[in-house]
């Protein structure tokens, strides 16, 4: 296949309401337009329009759309879309930024896979390591990756902080290469898989040809992924990316606009960053809550003050759907109990988790609640405020359910108790 139909794949992708979509992000379709709604900015993208089409028309209808919720919007406008766009967007007030050009790299067949060397460029003193659960196992490189890549001047396709916030899915996941020399991280390179048949060259630090090279040649050959990359670049990164082996399809140029007022700080919910967050909040858990995982030990926890405990398993056959049920109570509750403005954590043991604002998500025109729910499906699912002070432990194998915090108990107990029976364990 070669890069012509490789774009035409691309192209016929745009305007697509996919299937998985970054935790914290409202996704709505208006005609051939996805507006993708993250609280502190807005994108459009959009299928090619139709002949006849009224550009101005649909313009004023995202604006609207984007003001309603103070979100600056930033919509990209390719080579090969209609010539009327780029003037209605100017017209309305949009101002034109950056223009890329569009770079696509096939996959490297398997002949050519033996012939690139897996490794990075010499003068590294390690290996490069790759994935964020990899890298922060080296917290100080971790650090330093952020350091590095956020302090980049960009823009890049993908600003570092987005794609990790973005987290990973059963859809794709992020993929972190960085140089080191003399064990310190000088270059960082990222890419997201979420965007299936195509991963998305996120960005570079450096225009090194060295590497870029051995970072691109490394995606190229990964078996598991199997799809071409797509990169945006000018300059110097560009000419790196060309000798490379890749190839250019079209450009694309960037239009931004912000209606009046300021938007929101963050993301309704976000994916924990493990080296900021998710590690540190299980640290405390573990040792404030005395947590010991295990299939047999119970409790699992040193139930806190105040705390009730009620039982699941004998309830679980004589409630038609418990689980939406309990996460119904657990969501007024959290309402009720925590300030406005307040992130819940939802943790699921040694899986993803997540922060959200309970007064953000789960409503129309937003996004849904992160994580898998209240009742303890397989694992430990918790929900908690970032202090402790109070929250929710499902303990699968015992299957009991806890609330800790003497806000929330006022809240659920008399809902819980009335669906669940009383408390099997309390602790004033």
């Amino acid at each position: 296949m070669d890069m012509s139909e490789q774009w035409a794949r691309w192209n016929a992708l745009r305007g697509r309401v996919s299937a998985w979509h970054p935790v914290g992000v409202a996704i709505e379709a208006d005609g051939p337009v996805v507006r993708r709604h993250y609280g502190t900015h807005g994108t459009v993208d959009h299928a090619p329009m139709a002949a006849g089409a009224d550009p101005a028309a649909l313009v004023r209808r995202q604006q609207e759309a984007f003001a309603e919720r103070g979100e600056p919007v930033e919509w990209k406008v390719y080579g090969h879309d209609s010539p009327d766009l780029g003037p209605a967007l100017t017209a309305a007030g949009f101002t034109a930024g950056w223009e890329r050009s569009v770079l696509i790299a096939r996959p490297l067949r398997p002949e050519e896979r033996d012939a690139v060397p897996a490794g990075v460029p010499e003068r590294a003193a390690e290996p490069v390591r790759q994935g964020v659960r990899d890298l922060y196992r080296v917290r100080e490189q971790a650090e330093r990756t952020w350091e590095v890549a956020v302090g980049s001047p960009g823009p890049h396709a993908i600003p570092y902080p987005e794609m990790i916030a973005d987290g990973s899915s059963n859809e794709g996941d992020v993929f972190i290469e960085v140089l080191l020399e003399d064990g310190l991280v000088t270059a960082v390179a990222w890419a997201h898989g979420d965007e299936q048949p195509f991963t998305l060259v996120g960005g570079f630090t450096s225009d090194d040809e060295d590497f870029v090279r051995a970072c691109t040649d490394r995606w190229r050959r990964r078996d598991w992924l199997g799809c071409p990359l797509l990169a945006e670049a000018d300059g110097p990164l560009r000419a790196r990316l060309l000798e490379a082996g890749f190839a250019q399809v079209t450009s694309v140029r960037s239009y931004h606009w912000s209606p009046p007022g300021t938007p929101e700080s963050g993301r309704p919910a976000q994916f924990l960053d493990w080296l900021h967050d998710d590690g540190p909040l299980w640290d405390r858990f573990y040792a404030e809550f005395d947590f010991k995982p295990s299939t047999t030990y119970r409790p699992a926890i040193t139930d806190p003050s105040p705390s009730a405990v009620w039982n699941l398993h004998s309830h679980h056959r004589l409630v038609p759907d418990l689980p939406a049920e309990l996460d119904a109570i657990v969501r007024r509750g959290l309402l009720a109990a925590t300030e406005p403005g307040e992130f819940v954590y939802w943790l699921d043991w040694q899986h993803d988790g997540y922060r959200y604002d309970p007064r953000r998500v789960g409503v129309p025109g937003r996004p849904a609640v992160p994580g898998l729910g209240t009742y303890p499906d397989g694992d430990y699912y918790l929900h908690l405020t970032h202090d402790l002070r109070l929250g929710t432990f499902g303990h699968p194998w015992e299957q009991t359910l806890t609330v800790w915090g003497p806000a929330l108990l006022t809240a659920v107990e008399g809902e819980l108790t009335e669906l669940l029976g009383e408390p099997v364990r309390r602790r004033d």
